[in-house]
């Protein structure tokens, strides 16, 4: 193989392995689920050692006891790791910052939809004419995906999420101006 061939397949080796560095691509985060599920499963596993604990304690088989017992540990080890180890402050953190990046990607949107319903007369319902008039607003996130556009004559709404968060955010025109969160 000649020289010129062998950088060419060092740079396709570089950009495969190392595609965020070289691409400018961002991390987005890890995928932060509900809230509410460290409750449940907090919730559940008190009821399920509970549930184990009452027969291990009643029965007179030392066998039985033990095992009952020993199980009911299994439920305690959740209740404990939700309840001790997860660090909902950081996650609230987190979630915050991300419905933060989405609300200003609705508050580009919004600019652009104000410039459109001046320019034309009505607001943009269709989501690639969006992007395509979004570029002097400020830009599209990478890590927000809009989920829904619902554009009328008088007024817009869209709905938009951080791929990271399990939360989404609603921009409603009608809230007052179309700059206004809904």
């Amino acid at each position: 193989m000649s020289n010129k061939t062998n950088q060419i397949i060092l740079w396709v080796l570089i950009l495969l392995s190392v595609p965020g560095v070289v691409l400018g691509q961002t991390s987005c985060g890890e995928k932060i689920p509900p809230l509410g599920i460290f409750d449940q499963i907090s919730q559940y596993a008190l009821w399920l050692a509970l549930t184990l604990m009452i027969p291990g304690i009643l029965f007179d088989h030392k066998i039985w006891k033990k095992t009952l017992l020993i199980l009911a540990l299994v439920p305690f080890v959740g209740w404990s790791y939700v309840n001790f180890l997860v660090d909902y402050n950081s996650l609230k953190k987190d979630i915050f910052n991300h419905n933060a990046m989405a609300e200003a990607t609705l508050a580009n949107i919004a600019e652009a939809q104000d410039r459109y319903k001046s320019e034309q007369g009505s607001y943009i319902g269709d989501l690639r004419k969006i992007y395509s008039h979004i570029g002097g607003a400020g830009g599209m996130n990478e890590c927000v995906k809009i989920l829904n556009v619902q554009a009328g004559f008088d007024h817009w709404r869209a709905e938009a999420g951080h791929v990271s968060s399990p939360d989404t955010v609603i921009w409603d025109s009608r809230a007052g101006t179309s700059l206004k969160k809904g």
